[in-house]
């Protein structure tokens, strides 16, 4: 039977004296400290919150002082639900001051944020165990008697939720560092590295050497010219306070190096902690990683994380010890690296989902600027709450929020296109610059409504007129069957790329495709829409299956890119062909297929072609895309967590 005079453990070790095992006490105290420090670094001035925080470190393992965990833990009788321990801090929490959002982050520790209902079953079984282990856990530690005044009264529901969020990350976060510590030292590996602080001076000088380099070597000094003025303006813009920004660029315009000069000045003069860059697709995060890399370099460990499904951390180089390899995850998992490069998804899932590993790196969010490339491709549906959470991170966590796209309006709040959008956004870029007339590269030809739709083999024959060709379909299948008519055809230099393919070959064949146009080599590809956005490749000709108008646009921009092909009479000698395909298989997205049937019923159909280089043809576009993605579905009555969890 456990003799409650003897010393509570945590976690156990490898000795058996028991002299590498982690004490409670010791345990609760470094996740307290931590937990704090971690609010402290969210919300400076807000001292309740740093306590709030604190308070939750110290009760989070309060269910391990019960005398079942403790004979568990010395391998006296198995793992049950007489050792769950997350009930008892939460329950303790509530029954003292009715404290639910120090409840809902200890609960949500292990296994992730409950409902209310479950919280509350939770909550109301464990109460009367939580009352019978107070007297051991503060003798213990008797920082546990600290009495937190009540909360929530009066609070709006969806700031509360944001709230638990942020408590329920710091206490993650701090609970997994101190438990990993541990057990390296039980393994008797070394401290993990320090990442580190985000030297923004240094690196916006490293940047604008490697613009300058690159402006010198653009062959159309007029393009060079715009993209210098963007630059101006971003760097202009920086100097405005904490808020949120946009840049509105089309394709060629310099929007990946412009949004990040404008992220560094504006780190660097309100001392924000790191840049987070999100974009939608692989294609685009592989791309700019290289491209980040060779402008920024790497004066020092970790200045670069790249984060997503197919960047694994710790395991590009074979070579490393375990510390350097449990460092790189550890950077993965919490975000805590100067510059981040992630997709949409790892994102969102950060802010929306009631995971542990997932909203560990929240509080990692705040006080950071967060570049959102392409912000466009989010389905309409999600619109509504993104925005919401958008506004609320960047009031209550101290973001800058910049919103970059080719083919704005996307989110603003407009009372007729977007009531439920972001408000108070201040657009980076000069309308005096007239950015859309001075980049118009290419020449559109859309298809007549009542014209036959062309076949694969119809549409290779028509690639193969120019020696250098790019074709975009709406499908993988549909970029086999027309992969495999041009290989029929021409044999060499026939290229085909998709999201079936891994990114080192995606890699590979981008780099194959390029070397060819630069030699003017005959080349043919075929791609699906993950070469639509950022992807820097400049084709002559390319055909664009019927899409989304945004869809079109992305696309135009891997045409005449730099700009150089001009006709006799001196207009953009790009040349830009959408079709319809016999096919015609899209993408189950409903968003998708809203879009590609307003260019064809709403535009095509009514005898009008859409310019995709006049901004009121995009907004139109949009006024009518919006209210048939039921973005604007009122979310006034669901509080994310404080109703129910998304996940």
């Amino acid at each position: 039977m456990w003799d409650r005079a003897s010393t509570y453990y945590a976690h156990s070790g490898t000795k058996s004296d028991q002299s590498d095992w982690q004490k409670l006490h010791e345990h609760l105290h470094n996740v307290a400290t931590l937990a704090q420090q971690f609010a402290m670094e969210v919300r400076p001035t807000d001292a309740e919150f740093a306590q709030a925080a604190y308070q939750t470190g110290l009760l989070h393992d309060l269910g391990k002082y019960r005398e079942e965990f403790q004979e568990m833990i010395l391998g006296r009788r198995g793992r049950g639900e007489l050792t769950r321990h997350k009930q008892i801090g939460a329950a303790y929490t509530v029954k003292q001051n009715k404290r639910i959002d120090l409840a809902f982050a200890i609960l949500g520790h292990h296994g992730g944020l409950p409902d209310k209902a479950t919280m509350v079953n939770d909550v109301f079984d464990a109460q009367s165990i939580a009352t019978s282990l107070l007297p051991f856990a503060q003798q213990d530690c008797p920082e546990i008697a600290t009495v937190l005044p009540a909360w929530g009264h009066g609070v709006d529901p969806f700031l509360a939720d944001l709230r638990i969020r942020l408590l329920f990350s710091c206490l993650v976060d701090a609970d997994w560092l101190d438990t990993s510590e541990h057990h390296d030292r039980c393994l008797g590996r070394g401290l993990q590295a320090e990442t580190p602080t985000l030297r923004a001076d240094l690196l916006l000088g490293q940047l604008r050497a490697y613009i300058a380099e690159r402006a010198r070597g653009c062959r159309d000094p007029q393009i060079a010219e715009l993209r210098a003025e963007v630059l101006t303006a971003s760097a202009k813009a920086a100097a405005f306070p904490i808020g949120l920004f946009s840049m509105a660029v089309p394709t060629g315009g310099g929007k990946t190096l412009s949004s990040m000069a404008f992220a560094l000045e504006h780190a660097q003069r309100h001392d924000l902690r790191r840049i987070i860059y999100v974009a939608p697709y692989l294609s685009i995060i592989e791309q700019n990683a290289r491209i980040f890399r060779d402008a920024l370099g790497s004066p020092g460990y970790g200045l670069i994380l790249e984060h997503h499904s197919l960047a694994e951390p710790g395991v590009t180089n074979h070579n490393q010890d375990d510390t350097a390899s449990g460092t790189a995850q550890r950077l993965a998992e919490n975000w805590d690296a100067p510059i981040v490069l992630t997709t949409s998804v790892q994102f969102y899932e950060t802010l929306f989902s009631n995971e542990p590993g997932r909203c560990r790196k929240l509080h990692n969010i705040a006080r950071s600027v967060i570049i959102l490339d392409e912000c466009q491709t989010l389905p309409a549906g999600f619109i509504a709450p993104t925005c919401q959470m958008l506004q609320q991170i960047q009031d209550y966590l101290g973001c800058t929020i910049l919103l970059c796209t080719a083919t704005q309006p996307a989110w603003m709040q407009d009372d007729r296109l977007l009531p439920q959008g972001i408000k108070n956004v201040r657009e980076i870029i000069p309308s005096q610059l007239d950015l859309y007339r001075r980049l118009k590269r290419v020449a559109v030809t859309w298809p007549h409504p009542d014209a036959p739709p062309l076949s694969w083999s119809e549409v290779a024959v028509r690639m193969l007129k120019s020696a250098q060709a790019l074709c975009v379909v709406n499908s993988k299948q549909a970029a086999r069957e027309l992969f495999a008519e041009l290989r029929q055809r021409a044999p060499g230099n026939v290229y085909h790329l998709s999201t079936a393919m891994c990114p080192a070959h995606r890699l590979q064949v981008l780099d194959q495709v390029r070397h060819l146009l630069a030699e003017s080599q005959p080349c043919q590809l075929v791609s699906t829409q993950l070469i639509e956005a950022g992807v820097d490749i400049d084709f002559p000709l390319l055909l664009r299956e019927l899409a989304p108008l945004e869809s079109i646009v992305q696309a135009a921009g891997r045409c005449n890119r730099e700009g150089l092909l001009r006709r006799p009479d001196g207009q953009p000698g790009g040349e830009v062909v959408v079709f319809q395909s016999v096919d015609g298989t899209l993408p189950p997205d409903g968003w998708y297929r809203n879009g590609t049937a307003i260019v064809a019923q709403d535009f095509l159909r009514q005898g009008r072609q859409p310019d995709i280089h006049l901004p009121a043809d995009l907004a139109e576009y949009f006024r009518r895309l919006y209210p048939t993605g039921d973005c604007c579905v009122s979310i006034e009555m669901t509080p994310r967590c404080l109703n129910r969890s998304v996940t």
